[in-house]
């Protein structure tokens, strides 16, 4: 009864909306009353579901046009105001997407400050909505780490873009100065650090809308992957010319390569879409700790060998100081003498 009473209370719910939407946008134009009906329809309190791709189609229709910024706030205001654990996870859905195929940079969102406003959201109307909680809360970060990623990169970059496109974004990051690569570099594994923490929902409560936000992530995951392996290979193409980089940014690189590293048992469960590229990816990271580690040893050799060296050039100083001495004192005595000159007649007596 409980689960009948609140499938009736959310179609009412759903209705009342469209219905208000209607008469609110009666007097906007036509694309702007078709992008907030089609996000009503597609984040419904009742459907246990993902959101209906052909109604989000139809809202990120509009994401590269000069109605953006109205599909944009339409979601933060859906966000907003709903307190109902199935809306909120929908309309972020829809709002990943938004941000994924749209040019548009929107500027709603910033790192580390929490723009959608989600981190004490709570729905306890059934324990899937609890279990849903905990995910919104965490996607709502999440969607804040990936905002700022294209707007620090520039670009996200497809998994189907040919070797012409990847070698392309190769030369870009090379015109780029190291400290700057680095930077870039610390974001996107920040991001790498953010999967990690996703929520482990219970067998029980798992369902469809969980495996979509799955499916997202793991799309993002190996995008991210690609941009971090080109901005690694930059870089240790610099770590081995006879100029490297400054101390300062090698040591910001051993620390990104501990942080992936730690990273590494997390996002193994993500392997399995494209198992290629993440194995290409982490031998990228192998190989560069080796060269570090081979570098580091090199150094720590030739730091032995100056000390030695210094050390031979202190004894071999202090050898001729002690031969100074012993001529600076020989003795000038009688005896002296008449050796000194017993050497000078065998010398004139010698047969040539």
């Amino acid at each position: 009864m409980a689960k009948l009473k609140s499938l009736i209370i959310g179609k009412v719910k759903d209705k009342a909306s469209i219905c208000k939407a209607r008469l609110f946008h009666s007097f906007s134009s036509k694309p702007v009353r078709y992008i907030h009906l089609a996000l009503l329809k597609s984040t419904t309190h009742t459907s246990h579901k993902p959101p209906n791709s052909n109604y989000i189609s139809d809202v990120v229709s509009y994401s590269n046009s000069r109605h953006a910024p109205v599909a944009f706030a339409a979601v933060m205001w859906r966000l907003q105001v709903t307190k109902n654990a199935f809306v909120a996870i929908k309309s972020l859905i829809v709002f990943h997407k938004l941000i994924k195929s749209s040019r548009y940079m929107f500027e709603g969102l910033d790192l580390r400050r929490n723009s959608l406003k989600l981190n004490n959201f709570s729905d306890k109307s059934s324990n899937l909505a609890v279990e849903l909680s905990r995910w919104i809360i965490w996607y709502g970060l999440y969607l804040d780490c990936l905002s700022w990623i294209l707007k620090a990169v520039g670009s996200f970059p497809n998994l189907t873009e040919s070797s012409k496109e990847k070698s392309k974004e190769k030369d870009r990051v090379s015109s780029y100065q190291t400290g700057y690569i680095m930077r870039q570099t610390d974001s996107l594994v920040t991001f790498f650090e953010h999967i990690c923490t996703r929520p482990d929902t219970p067998l029980l409560f798992r369902n469809k809308i969980v495996d979509e936000i799955r499916e997202l992530v793991i799309q993002d995951y190996f995008t991210v992957v690609i941009l971090v392996m080109v901005r690694l290979q930059v870089l240790n193409e610099r770590l081995i010319e006879p100029e490297p980089v400054g101390d300062s940014s090698l040591n910001d690189l051993r620390l990104v390569l501990m942080r992936l590293e730690e990273c590494k048992e997390s996002l193994s469960g993500l392997f399995w879409r494209y198992r290629r590229l993440a194995e290409d990816f982490w031998c990228l990271v192998e190989t560069l700790k080796a060269d570090m580690v081979h570098n580091d040893k090199e150094m720590v050799k030739l730091t032995g060998l100056v000390q030695t060296t210094v050390k031979d050039d202190e004894e071999m100083v202090e050898l001729a100081s002690s031969f100074q001495t012993e001529w600076v004192t020989f003795d000038d005595s009688e005896t002296a003498t008449n050796e000194l000159l017993k050497w000078e007649s065998e010398w004139e007596t010698f047969d040539d």
